[in-house]
């Protein structure tokens, strides 16, 4: 099993206040640990969840509703990941976003004949 490379940017704190958003991107996107500074020494880092997820799962499961995000997350981040290798056809936002909800409806009304039979 081949591990991923985790990237590790230390930052200081007048720099994450002022470019949280970005600070947020990295980390969801890029797997980035983020490690906030104050004064020269190291006092958090910030993970993705499914990081988290890792580290706490039993806290994780005290909150199930951020237990889901993590999985919506991964998710996410794996179709990604697919996409970026599937090809170089463009589709717009709009398109993508009726093909996953045309999908969506297929598989709830193939489940709703599966029960009713």
């Amino acid at each position: 099993m081949q591990r991923k490379k985790v990237m590790l940017r230390v930052i200081p704190a007048s720099q994450a206040k002022n470019n949280f958003g970005d600070m947020i991107r990295r980390v969801y996107e890029d797997d980035e640990i983020q490690v906030v500074e104050r004064d020269g020494l190291p006092v958090v880092g910030i993970v993705t969840m499914s990081d988290l997820e890792k580290l706490y799962p039993e806290k994780l499961k005290e909150l199930p509703e951020v237990a889901a995000s993590a999985k919506r997350q991964r998710a996410a981040k794996q179709l990604r990941e697919f996409l970026s290798q599937a090809g170089t056809t463009e589709y717009s936002e709009a398109e993508v976003e009726a093909d996953v909800l045309k999908a969506v409806q297929e598989v709830r009304h193939g489940r709703r004949k599966k029960k009713q039979a």
